[in-house]
C-alpha cells in the first residue's frame, strides 16, 4: 500500500517539475536581454521606414542596455524580410518592422506567402504615423475631396495616379482614393514615390497620395497643389489644406503607419520588456524631434500596446482584404 507520505511526495514533486519551466522562463525574461537585438527592415536602406526603424531602434537600445542591429532584407515587396523573421527564434531577439503595405496589404496581395501575418507574429507596438497627402499638378485648381472627386468624375479617363509600385503607400492610397470615392483612374507605376511625385510637378500625370514627410515642402514651395489630407482634421504642417472630415468623405483616413512585431511564441514577458522599451522610445523628447522634422506623428497611446497593434494590424488586414480582392490585384 502506497504511504499517503509518498503520495504527498509524488504530488510535490509533479508540481515542482510542472513549474520548472515557467520559472526558467521568468528567469530569462528577468535576464532579458544577455546580447544584441536584431531589428529586420524589409526595405533598402535609406527609405522612410529604414529612417524611422533606426531613430526608434537607438532609443530603445539605450532603454533595453544592449545594442539593436539593424538588418536591411529588401526584396519581393518587403516578403523577403518578413518571411526572414517569421522563421526567427522566438526569443526576443528578433523583431521586425513593417507598415501598413508590408503587413495589412501584403497579406491579400500576394497568394503565396509562406507565412501568415496574425498567426507567425506577434505585435509589440505602433511606433510612427506619416499622413497622407492628395497633391496634385499645380494648374488643376482645385482644393478638398468633393472638388476632385467632381472633377475626377467628369475627367477621370484622361487622368493618371502616380505610385511607387503596386502594393506601395502611394499606390494604395490611389487605390484607395478609387474605392471610396467611386473613380476608375489608372495607376502609373515608377521604382520610387519621388519619381512619380518629380512627374506631378511637370506636369506630366496628374496627382497621388504621398506621405507628409516629402509633400510638405513641395506644397508650401508651389511645386505641387495640396488637394487634401486624408484625415479628420488638418494637420499643423499644412494648416490651407483641407482634410477628408471637411468633405463628404469624412470617414476617409489613411496613415502610413508602422509597427514593430515579433516571432509568434516570444514569451510574454520579453514582449512587455519590449514594448516597454519601445514605448520609451517613442517618447523620448530626441525622437519625438527628429520625426516631427520628417512629418511623423507618434500613434496613440492604444496602438503603442501590443493589445492595440494588434487590433490595429487585424483591422486593417480585413480593410484591405476586400478593397484589393474586388480590383483583383494580386501579385504572384
Amino acid at each position: 500500500m502506497i504511504s499517503r507520505r509518498r503520495l504527498m511526495l509524488a504530488g510535490a514533486g509533479a508540481a515542482l517539475a510542472a513549474a520548472l519551466p515557467a520559472a526558467r522562463g521568468q528567469g530569462a525574461a528577468a535576464a532579458f536581454p544577455t546580447k544584441p537585438v536584431l531589428l529586420i527592415v524589409p526595405f533598402a536602406p535609406g527609405g522612410p521606414t529604414d529612417v524611422l526603424a533606426r531613430v526608434i531602434a537607438e532609443g530603445m537600445s539605450k532603454d533595453l542596455g544592449q545594442p539593436i542591429i539593424v538588418e536591411n532584407t529588401p526584396g519581393a515587396g518587403g516578403t523577403v524580410g518578413t518571411a526572414r523573421a517569421a522563421r526567427a527564434a522566438a526569443d526576443g531577439y528578433a523583431m521586425l518592422i513593417g507598415n501598413v503595405g508590408t503587413l495589412a496589404a501584403n497579406a491579400s496581395l500576394y497568394k503565396k506567402l509562406s507565412y501568415d501575418l496574425l498567426r507567425d507574429f506577434t505585435a509589440l507596438g505602433s511606433v510612427g504615423d506619416a499622413p497622407q497627402v492628395l497633391s496634385a499638378r499645380k494648374d488643376l485648381a482645385i482644393s478638398g475631396l468633393d472638388e476632385f472627386a467632381d472633377y475626377v468624375r467628369r475627367h477621370g479617363k484622361d487622368m493618371n495616379f502616380g505610385a511607387a509600385g503596386v502594393g506601395s503607400g502611394s499606390y494604395l492610397g490611389g487605390v484607395l482614393l478609387n474605392e471610396r470615392l467611386g473613380l476608375n483612374v489608372n495607376a502609373v507605376n515608377y521604382r520610387g514615390a519621388g519619381q512619380a511625385l518629380n512627374d506631378v510637378m511637370a506636369g506630366h500625370i496628374d496627382y497621388m497620395v504621398d506621405s507628409s514627410t516629402t509633400s510638405v515642402g513641395h506644397i508650401k514651395a508651389g511645386m505641387v497643389r495640396g488637394v487634401a489630407v486624408l484625415r479628420p482634421a488638418r494637420i499643423a504642417a499644412l494648416p490651407d489644406v483641407p482634410a477628408a472630415g471637411e468633405s463628404g468623405f469624412g470617414d476617409l483616413h489613411y496613415d502610413i503607419w508602422n509597427m514593430m512585431l515579433v516571432p509568434a511564441g516570444t514569451p510574454p514577458p520579453i514582449v512587455a520588456r519590449l514594448n516597454q522599451a519601445l514605448r520609451s522610445s517613442v517618447a523620448a523628447p530626441a525622437t519625438r524631434q527628429r520625426l516631427s522634422a520628417a512629418g511623423i506623428e507618434a500613434p496613440s497611446a492604444r496602438n503603442q500596446t501590443p493589445e492595440g497593434a494588434s487590433e490595429l494590424l487585424r483591422s486593417e488586414i480585413e480593410r484591405w482584404a476586400p478593397i484589393l480582392t474586388k480590383l483583383n490585384i494580386t501579385v504572384d
